[in-house]
């Protein structure tokens, strides 16, 4: 069994929190949020980016 990294250790607790967070809210993100989300997180792209990737896949969703 292959040893998980502390930064990949880190990334699955902060998923697990905000995962977490949302649900006491009663929001589920979608597949797609969270795959910005990981890449985020493992330094893919800013968090400018990851806004930003988020709000054109479901802005249309609630008006512009």
């Amino acid at each position: 069994m292959a040893r998980k990294t502390p930064r990949v250790t880190t990334n699955n607790r902060v998923i697990s929190g905000v995962s977490a967070s949302m649900a006491f809210e009663g929001l589920k993100p979608s597949t797609h949020a969270k795959a910005i989300g990981k890449r985020y997180l493992e330094d893919k792209i800013s968090s400018g980016e990851a806004v930003a990737g988020i709000k054109a896949r479901h802005a249309s969703k609630f008006g512009r």
